[in-house]
């Protein structure tokens, strides 16, 4: 079983954490709240996810340090234009121990990808990027959920998706953590797009254009950038 760090107690670090957890893993998250904090240590639950009694095996706390410091992998699942500003107050712990990108999106400022902003503040260290089509209310009640580790460190990736995986969760592997975290971030833009779709009043014929030529721009932009 492994010690899990897990830096950002919203919905979908919560979510991982659950799955995580019910499989026999210990969990420590890292919170900037005290509400989040002492609402996950005394009574279980997650303000994000009301429905969901949290396993005994996660601890929540505000120290950076307490949680990472046994861990075998960090998880970071701050919203994207935190990501810097959040890594460069632990990265004096992470030493060895592999970072996984769960976060989606751009550091605004630069348009980098969130691996681009681990390297540049830490160059040495061991990265990978955990996406998928999930939503983190279904991964927290083990509704069969599929993702995929991308990582140039085939280790990070065999460890990754061991630890993970399970009967309702699949890990496929990938080396390709650009192109992981692009379709990550920019299928975003055409989720936001049905979402207005479906307040107009429009139907599948428009959901399913939007999602094929969403998905032709997607991979043309891939393929731009070198993917």
């Amino acid at each position: 079983m492994k010690q899990i760090a897990i830096i950002g107690s919203g919905s979908w670090g919560v979510a991982l954490a659950i799955h995580l957890a019910n499989l026999g893993h210990t969990v420590k998250i890292w919170s900037f709240s005290e509400e989040e904090r002492d609402l996950i240590n005394n009574e279980k639950k997650c303000k994000f996810l009301p429905n969901v009694k949290l396993p005994e095996n996660i601890f929540c706390s505000m120290d950076f340090e307490e949680v990472i410091k046994d861990s075998d992998f960090i998880l970071h699942v701050t919203p994207s234009k935190f990501t810097r500003e959040t890594f460069k107050k632990y990265k004096q712990y992470v030493g060895t121990k592999p970072v996984i990108i769960c976060s989606k999106g751009f550091e605004k400022e630069t348009n980098k990808t969130l691996d681009e902003v681990i390297l540049e503040e830490m160059p040495e260290a061991r990265v990978g990027a955990l996406s998928g089509p999930s939503h983190a209310e279904e991964v927290s009640i083990a509704i069969p959920t599929v993702l995929v580790i991308a990582s140039s460190d085939e280790k990070i990736r065999e460890e990754i998706q061991e630890t993970f995986m399970c009967p309702h969760m699949r890990i496929y592997t990938s080396t390709d953590i650009k192109g992981v975290e692009l379709g990550g971030a920019l299928k975003n833009i055409i989720a936001f797009c049905a979402g207005v779709a479906a307040g107009v009043g429009f139907r599948d014929n428009t959901f399913a254009a939007l999602i094929t030529r969403g998905l032709e721009e997607i991979s043309r932009l891939g393929v731009a950038s070198g993917r």
